[in-house]
């Protein structure tokens, strides 16, 4: 479930960043500064949190 959760936040910060770069190259500086500043910044942070949490590790130790 969580290797969905971080595809899915993944998913989300290829497409910010296609438009903030798009964003950025039409000169709209407000919608780059809010996709940079709040949605990738914090996508990042989230996308870095679960994939901390999906280690290989088994259940029980034998």
């Amino acid at each position: 479930m969580l290797s969905r959760l971080l595809d899915a936040h993944e998913q989300i910060l290829i497409d910010a960043h296609k438009a903030a770069a798009k964003s950025a190259e039409l000169g709209d500086d407000g919608t780059n500064d809010l996709l940079v500043s709040q949605v990738i910044r914090t996508g990042e942070l989230q996308c870095w949190f679960l994939a901390e949490h999906l280690v290989d590790t088994p259940l029980v130790r034998i």
